[in-house]
């Protein structure tokens, strides 16, 4: 723990990561604000096997929480009126309209919130580049009709990057930079981290399908068929900067001075735009809602808590009834790909750290 930021009792929240260390994953590191000023940290572990401890400043594959700033450029072009949020996503991407009607139905906000009627995951890992990528995406079938119910879809995310190239004429990785990262002032986040970068990366799983262990490599298979840059995964990034851009939202759209998005923007993508049939999925634009103390975000957290997990380990979580945020980073698939371990894990930390701020109030 940094004792020159601790001013939050954390330890029941590090003593859960050091207690999993090993058996759930072999680096993490948690990031703890509220009110925006840094309340705790802890970091546990090696970056890779044998190799420099954690810091806070530690570089993890973000995996899925690549979809918050994916769907924070969106929307900052969005505020530019570079389209409106229920237009069709075939304005920007014409190729999508194949095959099935209903696809002409498909909306901006219905890819931000899930509810596209794209299936969860296909395997694209084998196509080569991300032309051959999205074409795929644009001729898998719908699973059901656009906004009548929600899953959650990589494949959405995946047009989302594309949509953001399209309407900006740049590189998304490009885009991203002028549209979210320099305007928050994150410097370390980044696709393909540099070479220079490489000593404060942590490594992922031990790929068995690549034969080698990935560290600094996107961890996700089709966005490393996609050349490590999409819509859905391929960032890396530190807890402190997951923790910015979640701020970002909680204070509507600023980070101090800094602003990425117009505050009634901000505060849409925060509120309720999709749930699903089974009432277990309630969707913002990018953002995942409570919807029960199942949540990662564990029991204690408010129901109007808004935050995103990632396959690699990662999470972030707002609960704006505390003015709290956690960014909770880890490397769990290098242990293993069994989600219940690292869910378990999750709830015990946000529990802890949800418990720590009433105790201090």
């Amino acid at each position: 723990m940094r004792a020159d930021v601790e001013t939050l009792d954390l330890s029941r929240a590090a003593d859960a990561l050091a207690a999993t260390l090993g058996n759930v994953h072999t680096c993490a590191v948690l990031h703890v604000r509220v009110g925006g000023a840094i309340v705790g940290e802890a970091a546990v572990g090696e970056r890779v096997p044998g190799g420099a401890a954690a810091s806070a400043d530690s570089l993890f594959d973000l995996a899925s929480l690549t979809k918050l700033f994916a769907g924070t450029a969106l929307l900052g072009l969005f505020d530019r009126r570079a389209f409106a949020l229920d237009d069709p996503i075939v304005d920007a991407i014409p190729e999508f309209a194949r095959r099935d009607e209903r696809r002409r139905q498909v909306t901006f906000r219905h890819l931000l919130s899930h509810a596209s009627g794209l299936p969860a995951h296909v395997n694209l890992r084998e196509e080569v580049g991300a032309r051959a990528v999205i074409e795929r995406v644009c001729s898998t079938p719908l699973a059901f009709a656009p906004g009548t119910d929600v899953v959650y879809s990589d494949l959405g995310f995946m047009l989302v990057g594309e949509a953001i190239q399209r309407l900006t004429g740049q590189p998304l990785a490009e885009s991203m930079r002028l549209l979210v990262l320099e305007p928050l002032g994150l410097k370390d986040v980044a696709y393909r981290p540099a070479a220079s970068l490489r000593a404060r990366i942590v490594c992922s799983e031990n790929d068995p399908w690549r034969g080698r262990l990935l560290c600094g490599e996107v961890h996700d298979e089709n966005c490393w068929a996609m050349g490590g840059t999409a819509g859905h995964a391929g960032l890396f990034g530190t807890a402190a900067d997951v923790a910015d851009l979640a701020d970002a939202y909680r204070e509507g759209g600023a980070l101090g001075l800094r602003r990425v998005l117009a505050r009634s923007t901000a505060m849409l993508a925060v509120r309720e735009n999709a749930l699903s049939n089974d009432g277990e999925e309630r969707r913002g634009l990018g953002w995942a809602l409570k919807v029960s103390d199942a949540s990662s975000c564990g029991a204690l957290f408010s129901m109007q808590s808004y935050g995103h997990t990632g396959y690699t380990g990662t999470s972030v979580w707002v609960d704006p009834q505390r003015r709290l945020t956690v960014a909770l980073l880890t490397n769990r698939v290098h242990l293993s790909r069994d989600p219940n371990p690292i869910r378990a894990l999750r709830v015990a930390v946000h529990d802890a750290v949800a418990a720590a701020v009433d105790a201090r109030l």
